[in-house]
């Protein structure tokens, strides 16, 4: 700063020196060289004496107060066309001008910032509103069915048609709160991408299987996987599981915004040698003054014709996350009552192997099950009457632990114990701990895993740990099954030994 102001400092006191120089000269040469010194000295004193001040004000009006002026206009009429004037001066005026630049542009992006906040908070505050609708709706449904179907005398059919909507419901209310930590996942970047080579044919074709059996029957709408000109013959390199998260989700906002119609879905190679895929409807469309928004969350387009569709309009905005940690992008074109195309690209990376589809393994009819004795370590009541239920279809026997502790001694003390369905969250040992103590002692007595968690982080945990596989609530009964009927072989031969519960 004192550089800065050294400027005019050194110029007032370059013209005060020199007046003052002036002045002594003029002095000593009237008192030296001059006759009538009185008169004429005290003239020529008085006369530059006052063209002494009369030069200093000048110099000071001409560079201080001319300048300050100009600041204080700025600053009394933000009158900004002055900065350029306030520039001219000296070095220091020169830096006040800058400053005064910088602070306008930190002033309009202040400004700006202020009003992202401000239209987020509003979003914000919609989103909120639109959740408390969407999580109530489901609710309202699984809460009112279950009460009538246990007080109200029902038939079959109705019974039957009130379990689909519950069931129906809870799937709704399920994906929404996925939907909700996926994305708070994503802002505190605690989901990174973990790349694998996959079948991508085989994938696609088990996305547009899922995809169809959740389109109502007598709705009338048509799911093509278009095939490829030139199909990818070895493996692709990627993150499967976002890779089918981002198209399911894409292939869903279709059937959604689409009564009838068609939803079609491929793929290519592009001049870039990328991977590109789209995903085309036949539905509503979306105006261009939505197609700037259409990607943002907390938002999703509303009007008559989507008033009463479900959704917190998070999918896209996940999609795109999860396309740019890919290292792809996004995009689309749309037109009003004519349909939408999504496309998306993602970098072509492929191995070396053949492409090889993985086939289902088909589940085991009840005849042909294998007898099994299973300890369930759940701590939670309702949790374990399910799995109790759910086991007896196929007639397995079940020893229950409600904590870990109680798992590891049952384990060391039956020998009949054939399998391990583990809770890993659990009073005095959690699911972990306790894998880690049985393996001590039998480490080859197969234990899956079952949890309320649903990141790949957990599952990924859990097969580091030793778990043989991993399955998550809500339950699925298929999905149990076929990891119970892959790894039946694996289980021991019960010893016999009298065993008795307290």
């Amino acid at each position: 700063m004192k550089d800065r102001l050294s400027s005019t400092c050194k110029t007032m006191r370059l013209i005060l020196g020199a007046t003052g120089f002036i002045f002594l000269a003029i002095c000593f040469f009237a008192f030296y060289m001059l006759e009538n010194i009185s008169a004429i000295f005290l003239s020529i004193v008085t006369i530059s004496f006052i063209g002494t001040l009369g030069l200093y004000y000048f110099s000071f009006v001409k560079l201080v107060s001319a300048p300050i002026g100009l600041i204080t206009k700025i600053l009394e009429e933000n009158d900004d066309t002055r900065i350029a004037k306030i520039r001219k001066y000296s070095s220091e005026f020169s830096h006040i001008g800058d400053l005064f630049i910088s602070n306008n542009k930190e002033k309009v992006e202040l400004q700006k910032a202020k009003e992202r906040a401000e239209k987020n908070e509003l979003l914000k505050s919609s989103f909120l509103t639109n959740l408390s609708h969407e999580i109530r709706t489901p609710m309202n449904a699984i809460i009112g069915f279950s009460d009538l179907i246990s007080t109200q005398q029902l038939s079959d059919t109705e019974r039957k048609e009130f379990l689909t909507i519950i069931s129906r419901s809870g799937k709704n209310l399920l994906s929404i709160i996925d939907d909700l930590i996926e994305m708070s996942k994503i802002d505190t970047h605690q989901v990174l991408p973990k790349y694998g080579a996959f079948y991508l044919d085989g994938v696609l074709h088990d996305i547009k299987q899922t995809v169809e059996v959740t389109i109502p029957k007598d709705k009338p709408l048509k799911i093509f996987l278009d095939p490829p000109k030139h199909p990818i013959v070895f493996q692709l390199i990627s993150d499967e599981t976002k890779f089918r998260q981002i198209v399911v989700n894409l292939i869903n906002n279709a059937v959604k915004y689409t009564e009838e119609g068609s939803v079609r879905f491929g793929y290519k190679v592009d001049t870039n040698n990328a991977l590109e895929f789209y995903i085309q409807d036949s539905g509503i469309g979306i105006s261009q003054e939505e197609h700037k928004h259409i990607f943002s969350r907390f938002t999703r387009i509303q009007n008559d014709k989507t008033i009463n569709l479900s959704g917190l309009g998070l999918g896209l905005s996940i999609s795109k996350a999860y396309i740019e940690m890919l290292g792809g992008e996004i995009w689309l074109e749309s037109t009003e009552n004519v349909g939408s195309t999504f496309y998306f690209s993602i970098p072509l990376k492929l191995n070396s192997l053949p492409v090889a589809p993985i086939k289902e393994i088909e589940l085991n009819a009840v005849e042909n099950v294998k007898p099994l004795t299973i300890l369930v370590a759940e701590d939670d009541n309702i949790n374990f009457m399910l799995i109790n239920r759910v086991m007896k279809i196929r007639n397995y026997t079940i020893i229950r632990a409600k904590n870990g502790e109680e798992a590891v001694d049952i384990c060391r003390e039956n020998d009949q114990i054939q399998l391990v369905i583990m809770d890993l969250k659990m009073p005095k040992l959690d699911g972990f701990q306790a894998r880690k103590e049985i393996r001590v002692f039998k480490p080859y007595l197969p234990i899956i895993a079952h949890t309320a968690y649903s990141s790949e982080e957990i599952t990924s945990d859990a097969y580091d740990a030793g778990f043989i596989d991993c399955i998550t609530k809500p339950l699925d009964k298929a999905k149990l099954f076929r990891v119970i009927d892959r790894i039946e072989h694996l289980t021991p031969n019960p010893i016999l030994k009298k065993f008795t519960i307290n």
